[in-house]
C-alpha cells in the first residue's frame, strides 16, 4: 500500500541524493544519541546482574531488569499520546527530547553515586523513564525528516553508533567497573549529554518544519489502534516483541551464563566473547540498510532471523569452540534485526502519526524487554535438574532461540500476502 506520509524536510533539502556527502552526515548526527543511550541501557542491564548476584537469585534478577521492559511499556504510550497533539513542528519535538534529557542525566548519576545497591536500583529505574521518554520523541523524528528511499540507511547510521555504545558498554564497561564502578555510568551520562547536543545541531535547520496535526477527534488512543489494524504495522511490532525478548534475555544473563554456568571469568566474556560478537555487528553494518533498501526489508529480516536463532539455540546444544567461534555469525544476524526493525516500521506507515507509531514501536519493544528476562530467569530458576553442567543456565537459550525463530514465518507469510496486492517489497 503506498504511503500517505507526506514529504519530509529531508524530501525538500538541497542534497536529496541518498548516497550524497551531507546526507550521510546528517544521518550520522541525527543518530548520536544513539550512543550514549545505548552504552548506558546496556551497562545497566548487563552488569547490574553480577553486582545483585551475590544477594538475590535469577528470579529476582530478572524482576530488576526487567524493569526497563516496563518502563518501556508504559511510558511510550504516555509521551506518544501526547507527541502528535503537541508538537506541531519538528522543533516541538526536538524541545521535548531536550526537556526529557535530564531525567535519563540524573538516573545515570545516581546509579555512579554507589552508596548501596537500593540506590543503583533506583537510579537505574529512573533512568529506564527518561530513557524511554527520550526515546519517544527522538523515534519519531525519523519519520518526520528522513525519506523512505533512505530509510534502511538512516537506521544503518543510527546502528553505527548504537552498537558502539553496545560494544563499549560489553567491552569496555567491565573493566571500567572493576577498575571504579561509577566511572561507567559518569561516562555514559557525559555521552547522553554530547550526543542530544549533536542532535540539536542536526535538527535546528529543520525546526521550522511543520507536521500534520492530527484531525479533530482523531487524538488518544485512536491513531495508536489505528495503526495496530494495518497488517504491516501489526506484523513488524509483534516481530520486535519477539527479538527484544531474545535480547533482553540475552543481555540479562549472558555473563551469568559463561560465570556461573561454564565457570569462565568475566575477563573470559569481556576479552574474548563480546569482541567476536562486535566483529559481527561491525560485518553487517555497512551494507544491511542499503541491501533492505534495494530488496525490501522483511525478506532481509527473515533471513537474518533465521540465522539469529539457529544460532542462539545452537549455543544451548554445544558449548565447543567452535560455537565460541561461529559467535559473529549469530551476532551480525542480530545486528541486522535490530538494525532494520524501526526503519522496516518506517516504511510500513500508513499515515503521518510518527508520535503515535515510535511509542508503538517502543512499547513493543518495552514488552519484550520485560517478558525476556522474566520468562528466562524463570526458565533457569526451575531447569536446575535438566541442565545441572550449567546449574540451569542452558534454559536460556531454549526461551530466547525460538522466540527468534518464530518471527522468521510470520514476516514470509505477511510478505506472500502483501505481494497480491503490490509489487512494491515492504508494503
Amino acid at each position: 500500500m503506498p504511503s500517505s506520509r507526506p514529504a519530509s524536510a529531508r524530501d525538500a533539502s538541497a542534497d536529496g541524493s541518498p548516497g550524497g556527502r551531507d546526507q550521510w552526515a546528517f544521518l550520522l548526527e541525527l543518530g548520536a544519541p544513539a550512543f550514549g543511550m545505548s552504552f548506558a541501557l546496556t551497562a545497566l542491564t548487563t552488569y547490574l546482574p553480577t553486582l545483585l548476584a551475590a544477594s538475590s537469585g535469577p528470579l529476582v534478577t530478572g524482576l530488576v531488569v526487567g524493569g526497563e521492559g516496563l518502563a518501556g511499556i508504559v511510558v511510550p504510550v504516555l509521551v506518544g499520546l501526547l507527541n502528535d497533539r503537541w508538537a506541531g513542528t519538528v522543533g516541538d519535538r526536538l524541545r521535548l527530547v531536550l526537556l526529557v534529557a535530564p531525567v535519563a542525566v540524573v538516573g545515570l548519576l545516581l546509579a555512579a553515586l554507589d552508596v548501596a545497591p537500593a540506590v543503583i536500583i533506583v537510579g537505574a529505574a529512573v533512568y529506564f523513564v527518561g530513557h524511554f521518554a527520550y526515546l519517544t520523541p527522538y523515534e519519531a523524528l525519523y519519520p518526520d525528516l528522513v525519506p523512505d528511499a533512505v530509510s534502511g540507511r538512516s537506521r544503518t547510521a543510527a546502528s553505527a553508533w548504537r552498537f558502539a555504545g553496545l560494544g563499549g558498554a560489553l567491552i569496555g564497561g567491565g573493566f571500567l567497573l572493576d577498575l571504579w564502578e561509577p566511572a561507567v555510568f559518569l561516562v555514559t551520562a557525559l555521552a547522553v549529554v554530547v550526543g542530544t547536543a549533536v542532535l540539536a545541531s542536526a535538527v535546528r535547520p529543520y525546526r521550522h518544519h511543520r507536521l500534520p496535526r492530527s484531525p479533530p477527534g482523531g487524538g488518544g488512543l485512536r491513531p495508536m489502534l489505528a495503526l495496530v489494524r494495518e497488517p504491516g504495522v501489526a506484523v513488524v511490532l509483534v516481530a520486535t516483541l519477539l527479538w527484544n525478548l531474545a535480547l533482553q534475555g540475552l543481555k540479562a544473563f549472558v555473563v551469568l551464563f559463561f560465570v556461573v554456568g561454564l565457570g569462565r571469568s568475566a575477563s573470559f566474556v569481556s576479552g574474548v566473547v563480546f569482541p567476536l560478537v562486535a566483529l559481527g555487528l561491525v560485518a553487517v553494518l555497512p551494507w544491511a540498510g542499503r541491501v533492505a533498501d534495494r530488496v525490501g526489508h522483511r525478506p532481509v529480516l527473515a533471513a537474518a532471523s533465521a540465522v539469529y536463532g539457529a544460532g542462539l539455540v545452537g549455543a544451548g546444544l554445544s558449548h565447543s569452540a567452535w560455537m565460541i567461534a561461529l559467535t559473529p555469525v549469530a551476532a551480525g544476524a542480530a545486528g541486522i534485526v535490530m538494525t532494520l526493525n524501526y526503519s522496516a516500521l518506517m516504511r510500513a506507515l500508513p499515515g503521518e502519526h510518527h508520535g503515535a507509531a515510535s511509542g508503538l514501536f517502543l512499547v513493543s519493544r518495552g514488552a519484550g524487554s520485560l517478558a525476556g528476562p522474566l520468562l528466562v530467569g524463570v526458565a533457569v530458576s526451575v531447569a536446575g535438574p535438566l541442565f545441572p553442567a550449567t546449574n540451569g543456565y542452558d534454559a536460556m537459550w531454549f526461551v530466547i532461540g525460538p522466540a527468534v525463530l518464530l518471527a522468521v514465518p510470520l514476516l514470509l507469510v505477511r510478505r506472500r500476502s502483501d505481494e497480491e496486492g503490490s509489487e512494491e517489497p515492504d508494503r
